[in-house]
């Protein structure tokens, strides 16, 4: 099956279908080549809910969690005739503002707000547990591209390796971000009853990779991905291989990947779950984490690694 041949409208807002798990949905996320700092955006549209998704997870080493989550602000009319700005929210908690500034290329967000932080990241998963307190959060970002857009086979959804650079600011705290980061962007039928893998990160030397994979242990999950080599055009993948390991509250431990012929062993070093109920009714844990790579010869780079994890499942 060949992929579908974007457009520069694409990335803007597409007209929604009927069906009520229809959704719209720009990921962006950011990780420090150290380490040290990273981020992850989502901002997800319901148009027949009339609801937002909105979450903005920024960790740092040895600092809590900085998480704001929210699925109730409503969701804003599409525009036709401003199609490539994406979303602009503002409420009493949080503001924030989603725009491509060069189809195909580069985005930019803004927003501020009240997170909520956490000193052990699992107590998302919590119902009763509102976090150790509140924090002022602000960021100025801009993802541009580092590689060209890779749209999936099989469902509408595309990719993108990027810099990211910006500001973060957490209370008094000011990050300078100049890191490697991607995006994606989808929209269709979502939902959230099946567990998969996604992962996305860059290596030295200019080196970048990408894999999903669905129905974990499963022959017949979906799989798709790429790897980018310095002066090389991007790889599609079609086999990506995952072992892994959780702790008690499914958060990642520890993992192996293996994108095409991109063998990796996994560290996850800071994390950023949230926790979902779906519109198709489903509950799911949503662990995120900033994670270490390292390839067979040494070769040390950053990324995150995402599972969703729906009640029930194995």
């Amino acid at each position: 099956m060949s992929a579908p041949r974007l457009h520069a409208s694409d990335e803007g807002r597409h007209l929604p279908g009927t069906d009520v798990a229809w959704g719209e949905s720009w990921y962006h996320d950011f990780a420090s080549s150290d380490g040290t700092y990273g981020g992850w955006l989502r901002i997800g549209l319901y148009p027949n809910l009339g609801v937002v998704w909105y979450w903005v997870a920024i960790v740092r080493a040895g600092q809590p969690l900085t998480l704001i989550s929210d699925t109730t602000a409503p969701c804003p009319p599409r525009d036709p005739a401003n199609p490539l700005l994406a979303l602009e929210v503002r409420n009493n908690r949080y503001e924030t503002a989603w725009t491509c500034t060069e189809p195909m290329m580069s985005w930019h967000i803004a927003g501020s707000g009240t997170a909520r932080t956490y000193a052990n990241p699992a107590d998302v998963f919590t119902a009763s547990n509102r976090g150790d307190g509140d924090v002022d959060c602000a960021f100025n970002l801009e993802w541009r591209a580092a590689a060209p857009v890779f749209p999936y086979t099989a469902t509408t959804r595309y990719e993108q390796s990027s810099w990211v650079s910006g500001e973060v600011r957490i209370g008094d705290e000011r990050i300078d971000v100049y890191c490697p980061g991607q995006r994606d962007h989808s929209w269709g039928n979502r939902v959230w009853s099946f567990p998969w893998l996604w992962t996305s990160g860059h290596l030295p030397k200019a080196r970048w990779f990408h894999a999903v994979r669905t129905h974990l242990g499963l022959a017949e999950g979906f799989q798709t991905g790429y790897v980018v080599e310095p002066g090389r055009d991007i790889e599609a993948i079609e086999h990506v291989e995952v072992e892994y390991q959780l702790d008690a509250d499914e958060l990642l431990t520890a993992a192996s990947v293996r994108i095409g012929s991109l063998s990796m062993s996994v560290v996850p070093e800071l994390h950023a779950p949230v926790k979902i109920q779906s519109p198709d009714g489903v509950a799911a844990r949503f662990p995120r984490a900033l994670c270490r790579f390292e390839t067979a010869d040494g070769t040390v780079g950053r990324g995150w690694v995402e599972f969703n994890f729906p009640a029930g499942s194995q």
